[in-house]
């Protein structure tokens, strides 16, 4: 990122935590996020949208720490355009970024500058992060991870419920260190085996694969180890698709068999004795990745006849 773009993107982020003193006091920059007893900590007001919500809990908890699909577990390209690729999309999620501006204080603005729209972005990338979970009663229930103060290694999880007045009541809060980020398999992905294709999150231990050996011939093999995390809603996944047709979804962090990252081929390279036609980065509903280790030499496995390296072997 420039660093003008990043130090005026920093200010105008800093805005959200200062407007959110009209509703809720915010942390001081030096302490710990408030520890709350159960009740509520505002005056109930007017109903407020979920996205209006998810601005409060920032601004009373301070930034959210989370898997930015920008910088994690790669930086993919400059966040300033990475905001003007996906401008559109932030402008088409009406609700979100009718807040953000106006708590911005950009809600005048018919012309953003690049700055801006970086602000922007930003607020509305961590807002996508946020899950607010509907319970009844005009309520939701949050977990938020906030990120460490300064000089700090751990950060700050609180759990509770908000209320569409804006109410909180915090029922955990404790320190927690940095979020699990996903690096594995989208759910439904295929392995290959000499039985078939199996979606990875129905495989089980012992179950036969294919694996490739030293000279890249395929070779018989087993399960031996799974594993699968929770990916949060913010999480993101590279679709590599083949000029031959093969495709594979997994987190841009997965490796290929040979040492490359998902996340680091681009249209034009070589992946699996094809070339690459699209290399897109698209939102992850699967709620879990995956990943497995298999017998042999290698440790690689096969999805639609790409080889993929696993995240699981040290």
């Amino acid at each position: 990122m420039h660093r003008d773009a990043r130090n005026l993107a920093g200010l105008l982020l800093a805005i959200i935590a200062v407007a959110g003193c009209s509703l809720l006091a915010t942390p001081d920059a030096g302490s710990p996020a408030p520890s709350q007893a159960p009740g509520s900590t505002a005056t109930p007001g007017p109903a407020l949208s979920p996205p209006e919500l998810k601005l409060q809990l920032v601004a009373t908890y301070g930034p959210l720490w989370y898997c930015d699909p920008d910088f994690y577990p790669i930086q993919r390209a400059d966040e300033v355009e990475s905001a003007k690729t996906r401008w559109p999309e932030v402008q088409a999620d009406a609700g979100a970024f009718r807040s953000i501006v106006v708590r911005l204080g950009l809600e005048a603005v018919t012309s953003f500058s690049d700055e801006q729209e970086l602000a922007v972005y930003q607020a509305w990338k961590a807002l996508r992060a946020i899950a607010l979970n509907p319970i009844g009663n005009d309520t939701y229930r949050f977990d938020y991870l906030a990120q460490p103060v300064s000089g700090g290694a751990q950060g700050t999880r609180t759990a509770g419920r908000i209320t569409t007045s804006g109410v909180i009541t915090v029922e955990q809060q404790a320190a927690a260190g940095a979020p699990n980020c996903p690096i594995c398999l989208a759910r439904g992905t295929r392995i290959d085996g000499p039985g078939g294709r199996i979606a990875v999150e129905e495989l089980r231990i012992g179950d036969p694969v294919w694996t490739l050996d030293a000279d890249g011939r395929r070779l018989a093999a087993t399960v031996i180890a799974l594993g699968s995390m929770p990916a949060p809603a913010s999480h993101m996944v590279v679709r590599l698709l083949l000029a031959d047709g093969r495709t594979v979804t997994a987190s841009p962090g997965h490796p290929l068999a040979d040492g490359r990252r998902v996340g680091d081929v681009r249209p034009g390279d070589r992946v699996g004795g094809s070339v690459v036609r699209a290399a897109d980065l698209l939102p992850y509903t699967g709620g879990r990745t995956y990943d497995i280790v298999v017998s042999g030499p290698t440790g690689i496995y096969l999805v639609d006849g790409i080889p993929l390296g696993s995240t699981l072997r040290p």
